[in-house]
This record gives structure tokens, sequence and C-alpha cells, in this order.
């Protein structure tokens, strides 16, 4: 079965290579896209995706009052935040509102393709670097 995703993200050309990466994969079909949240609930209405793929700093809506609204509207839908940011405040934000993983956007094409299945099967995705952000943040030690 193919993975349905569905992208946001302002940038143009990180859309068109995130749509070529996603081509290029036998399990995961690129289902639409879009520069900003503006349109969340009919977006996901039209596409039904399985996985979207969420930028983070968007004009107007951003990815985190995206987040919110999927996660409100669409709980059964999974996204996973892609950011060249790895602020904690941010991090914890994204994981507060639902997120299902969060990856950077220079992980590797495989490692994102990875992250699009883990979640997908019900996992939970951080790229390391996140990971090592949030055990640091509950260590005693700190």
């Amino acid at each position: 079965m193919q993975i349905r995703v569905f992208i946001y993200d302002d940038n143009e050309a990180r859309r068109d290579s995130l749509k070529a990466l996603i081509e290029m994969s036998q399990d995961v079909t690129f289902c639409g896209e879009s520069a900003n949240c503006m349109n969340v609930k009919s977006e996901m209405e039209s596409c039904y995706p399985d996985v979207v793929l969420m930028d983070i700093n968007m004009p107007n809506v951003n990815g985190i009052m995206g987040l919110k609204e999927i996660r409100e509207h669409y709980p059964h839908i999974k996204v996973l935040m892609q950011t060249v940011f790895d602020d904690p405040n941010t991090i914890f934000e994204c994981v507060r509102y639902g997120a299902s993983g969060y990856v950077l956007k220079q992980d590797s094409p495989q490692r994102l393709l990875q992250a699009i299945q883990d979640v997908y099967d019900g996992g939970a995705v951080m790229n390391p670097g996140i990971a090592l952000k949030v055990l640091e943040y509950f260590s005693p030690n700190k």
C-alpha cells in the first residue's frame, strides 16, 4: 500500500525536491502541497494524506498552527515536523500539540523516507540531534 504524503513548505524549491524524492520511492506517493497552512481543512479533505510533512516557519499560518488544526480535526493523520530549527521550545511545542515526529531539513533523503514510513507504522521519529536536546532538557544534571 502506498503512503499518501502532503507537503507544507513555503520554499518552492524545497517542495519540488521533496516531491521528486517521494515520486522516486515505491512505498510513498505525493498527494498535494501548499506554501502555508491557511487552507488545512480543505487540503486534508481533498487529499486524504496518511502523513503530512510540515515546515514550521511559514508565512500567514505557520506549521504549529497547522499541526494543531490537523490533530484537532484529523487525528488519524500523522504529522512529521521538518525544520532547520532545533530550538527546544519549538520542539516541545510541536510534541505538545501532537507531532508524530521531528526531523531536520538537512537530514538525508533516506532518513526522511524512513521517518515517513516509521510514523505511518505508528512510531515516533526524532533526528538524533533533536533527541539529544530532549534528553538534555530532562537530565537532572543540566
